[in-house]
């Protein structure tokens, strides 16, 4: 009877708790998960390819940034709109006249997400691992001959000829910032899905070619706001038909990269809002140069008069795109109209095809895109028709990226794609970018994948470099001359210049888009508003 008695109590005790204190979703939101009423934020973002390649913050050269620039920062900031350096990881920062001494002031009281504190010698050996690596971006540190951590919150860079380090410290690649601990890890470490950054996000998930989620970092140095976003979600979603019914729907926040059909088709859309951006992004075509027939300059000048220019602009891109001209878009100092530029011209094309004394008959081409996307897809098949009237045959090939780039580092040049179809953006705000990785020599091949070795080229885009931070003038003139030559030689076809097309949910703010950081998100920006 007692036990009994007392189990009653016991029970009677239990049902007033469960009543006080409420039960279902608010006792689950005692144990740690968020009540109804206070769910996480998240934020979708349907990306149209990969959102990286590799997560190593030294080695990333292509899609990955628009993951990593919210795991880690930079010292500096590019605004595209002042086209001025800004603060973040650094508070200040001064050169010598001759631009071959830097010091940078760090902000204090910057934690990474590891723990560890940011301080000189945590920039130091960030850099240093960047710059010792050699991969993705590292050329972009060629100047630096030492850095140094002269006190806990200053660093110093003795450079071996001047260059714009604030400028440099800015990039879209090859800049972060790491903590201390991590600098040591091998690239397998990172992409084991380990991170130790200060930005606002942490790596929650990666899922190589498929999608990453980020989780806010609660110490994050900036602090928060009510209404940013908890979580993040960057997803692979490779169809723009698939990208637009997510943002149709609402379930995603963010997208871009569209065929123009859905841009058209949302643009009176009333939860959507559909933006033109700046653009430093721009296609090309790179010619196999290192491969029969297309050793031939006068063949790949063929093949670039043979390609519809001004329908892809008009009618595939519907003035989404404009003409290019050279290797540097307009809004970028390098860019010069006035450039020789190719047209679509058949009869010349035949010209010089017979010039070039190639055969055309039973000639096979192959063409490698990007899955996805379409514009390339419905250019390429445009370029197709052409050439058959021209007697080549050109066969088109949708791969993954992983795959394109795969094939166009086999050992055996005939054994790489003969054209390359690919987006190009900016390292960092310079025609170097575009220059160095794409033009200049390079023993082992990254970014040249129309293989140029040409001594002339290098040497004048070595001089070009040097000057850019003490005479802006004389370096684009030989940048210049250099895209003259490139396009003499007609070593890549230059098909657009691109616009970047955003479309957000109504209720998604804060976003401006920096072609600096092409296709990234800043998310710490945005906020939810209703």
């Amino acid at each position: 009877m007692k036990i009994y008695k007392s189990f009653k109590i016991l029970l009677m005790l239990v049902l007033i708790l469960m009543l006080i204190n409420g039960c279902g979703p608010k006792n689950a939101g005692m144990s740690g998960v968020k009540e109804e009423n206070d769910k996480p934020k998240i934020a979708y973002y349907a990306y149209s390819t990969e959102p990286f390649i590799d997560l190593d913050p030294s080695v990333e050269y292509s899609n990955g940034i628009v993951t990593l620039h919210n795991i880690y920062e930079t010292l500096t900031k590019y605004n595209h709109k002042t086209q001025k350096v800004e603060p973040l990881l650094a508070e200040s920062w001064e050169s010598s006249e001759d631009g071959t001494h830097w010091n940078f002031k760090l902000r204090q009281g910057i934690k990474f997400h590891d723990g560890a504190i940011l301080n000189a010698e945590a920039v130091k050996k960030s850099l240093d691992r960047t710059i010792a690596m050699k991969m993705g971006a590292a050329y972009i540190w060629d100047s630096v001959k030492e850095i140094k951590a002269t006190d806990e919150y200053t660093v110093e860079f003795e450079l071996d000829y001047a260059a714009p380090i604030d400028l440099i410290a800015s990039a879209a690649y090859a800049s972060f910032i790491m903590s201390p601990n991590v600098a040591e890890k091998d690239s397998t470490w990172f992409n084991e899905g380990n991170e130790a950054g200060t930005g606002p996000y942490t790596l929650q998930k990666a899922t190589k070619g498929e999608e990453v989620v980020l989780a806010k970092f609660d110490e994050y140095w900036r602090g928060w706001k009510e209404n940013q976003y908890d979580r993040v979600i960057i997803k692979k979603i490779s169809e723009s038909t698939s990208r637009r019914q997510l943002v149709e729907k609402g379930d995603a926040q963010i997208t871009t990269s569209l065929s123009t059909t859905d841009i058209n088709a949302l643009k009176n859309h009333s939860n959507l809002v559909v933006t033109e951006a700046a653009s430093w992004k721009n296609v090309m075509g790179f010619l196999n140069t290192r491969k029969k027939p297309l050793d031939n300059a006068d063949f790949r000048k063929a093949l670039s008069y043979a390609f519809p220019y001004e329908e892809i602009v008009t009618n595939v891109k519907e003035n989404q795109a404009s003409q290019s001209y050279g290797l540097i878009p307009e809004g970028l100092w390098g860019h010069d109209a006035s450039l020789p530029q190719y047209h679509f011209d058949l009869d010349k094309a035949k010209e010089l095809l017979e010039k070039s004394g190639v055969k055309a008959e039973g000639l096979k081409l192959e063409m490698t895109l990007t899955a996805g996307a379409e514009a390339h897809r419905n250019a390429a098949q445009l370029y197709q028709v052409n050439l058959k009237k021209l007697g080549i045959d050109l066969e088109i090939r949708e791969m993954n990226w992983d795959s394109v780039w795969e094939k166009s580092k086999s050992k055996s040049p005939n054994d790489r794609q003969d054209i390359l179809v690919m987006y190009w953006w900016p390292d960092f705000p310079s025609p170097i970018s575009w220059l160095w990785s794409l033009v200049h020599s390079e023993e082992n091949i990254l970014f040249n994948l129309s293989y140029i070795n040409n001594p002339k080229l290098d040497e004048m885009i070595e001089q070009g470099d040097q000057l850019s931070a003490v005479d802006r003038e004389k370096s684009e003139e030989l940048f210049k001359q250099v895209q003259k030559e490139v396009i003499e030689q007609a070593y890549q076809i230059f098909m657009y210049d691109d616009k970047t097309i955003w479309v957000t949910n109504k209720n998604f703010k804060g976003f401006e888009s920096n072609p600096s950081y092409e296709g990234v998100v800043f998310f710490y920006d945005t906020y939810y508003e209703e």
